[in-house]
């Protein structure tokens, strides 16, 4: 099948974009139906029910307050323990998957804001021992 670049509309946002050879030989080669995208790249990268960023933690350090997200394009955003809903930083472990909003910032980098978990907190240490259930011995009978 002849594959050719495409110019496409985001259905969200409303801008064009290229629907790559290399997107599309991807997709072929993974047995998936070639379909236009509905959404750019950017958006993307967002939670389609809430709209908000997808990300996740690339680092976090409580004793100084701060951390960064990474997104799936590579790009770092960075944010501040005050700009965490609950459950908290407690949960925030390197690779744990979040979303967040941006806010711009007179003179820097914009930041995340709003971070919070994208699924179920993540067990602490001592709940995942908790959660081996015992010695490792299989316990048929």
């Amino acid at each position: 099948m002849p594959y050719r670049d495409t110019l496409v509309t985001c259905s969200v946002c409303g801008r064009s974009f290229i629907w790559t050879v290399t997107e599309q030989r991807q997709a072929a080669e993974a047995g998936q139906p070639l379909v236009k995208p509905e959404l750019c790249p950017a958006d993307r990268q967002r939670d389609p029910l809430t709209g908000r960023w997808l990300g996740r933690i690339k680092w976090y350090s409580s004793e100084k307050g701060y951390g960064f997200i990474i997104r799936s394009d590579g790009e770092e955003i960075f944010f501040h323990r005050t700009g965490v809903l609950p459950p908290g930083p407690a949960y925030l472990k390197e690779g744990t998957p979040v979303t967040f909003e941006i806010e711009a910032t007179p003179g820097s980098k914009p930041k995340a804001v709003g971070v919070t978990l994208a699924g179920p907190a993540p067990l602490s240490e001592e709940e995942e021992g908790e959660a081996g259930g015992g010695d490792g011995e299989d316990d048929l009978a």
